[in-house]
C-alpha cells in the first residue's frame, strides 16, 4: 500500500476464504493495499482488521483463489519451516524448530500501550521480509506468524502464536468493509 512517506510491503498468509494475515504496522496510514502473488498478479485488497496492540491486521482479497492454510498446535520441539520474502526478495523456506511459547510483555505498533502476546521462541534464521509469514510444521499446518528475529540471539526468533492471532481472523471472518488503519506505524 501506500503511506508512511512511499510505498509499504510486507508479507501475508492465507488464513481464511479471501482472506490474508499481515502485520498491522505493515499496514498502517496506508491506501490503495495491493495483494502480490508470487506469480506477479497483483490483487485489490482492503483491509477489514486492523489490530493495533497484536499487530495483526486481515486483508479481504476477494479474487485471492488461494486455499487456506490449516492450523495446528505446536510444542517444544515441533520442526517445521519459516516462509517469507527476506529482503523483499524470492519466497525463502528456512527451517524452524520450537523452541517454547511464553506470554511477552511489550507495546503496541505505536510504541504507546503496554500489551501482552502468547508467542513461540523459534529457531529460525529469519531476516527482515520473513515478517508476516506463516510459521508452519512439517505437514504445512500454520504455527503462527512471524514477526521478528533476536537482536541478541543469532539464528532465533519469535512469531505470535496460531491461538493469539485467531481471535482477530475470527472476528474478521465475513468481514468486507475496510476500516480505518490509523497513521503509520514504520519509522
Amino acid at each position: 500500500g501506500g503511506g508512511g512517506g512511499g510505498g509499504v510491503r510486507g508479507g501475508g498468509c492465507p488464513v481464511g476464504p479471501g482472506l490474508v494475515v499481515p502485520h498491522a504496522q505493515v499496514v498502517a496510514g496506508t491506501q490503495g493495499t495491493t495483494g502480490r502473488m508470487p506469480d506477479g498478479r497483483a490483487l485489490t485488497a482492503r483491509v477489514v482488521l486492523f489490530d493495533p496492540n497484536r499487530d495483526v491486521a486481515i486483508l479481504s482479497v476477494p479474487r485471492l483463489g488461494v486455499a487456506p492454510l490449516r492450523e495446528a498446535a505446536a510444542q517444544r520441539g515441533t520442526t517445521g519451516a519459516a516462509i517469507g520474502y527476506p529482503g523483499g526478495g524470492d519466497e525463502k523456506i528456512l527451517p524452524a524448530v520450537v523452541d517454547g511459547e511464553v506470554q511477552a510483555e511489550g507495546r503496541d505498533i505505536y510504541g504507546q500501550n503496554l500489551v501482552i502476546r502468547h508467542i513461540w521462541i523459534t529457531e529460525a534464521d529469519v531476516k527482515p521480509g520473513n515478517s508476516g509469514g506463516p510459521l508452519v510444521d512439517q505437514a504445512g499446518n500454520v504455527l503462527g506468524v512471524i514477526f521478528a528475529a533476536s537482536t541478541s540471539q543469532p539464528g532465533q526468533s519469535y512469531a505470535l502464536t496460531d491461538a493469539e492471532v485467531q481471535p482477530d481472523i475470527n472476528a474478521a471472518a465475513g468481514r468486507t468493509q475496510g476500516v480505518n488503519v490509523g497513521p503509520c506505524a514504520l519509522g
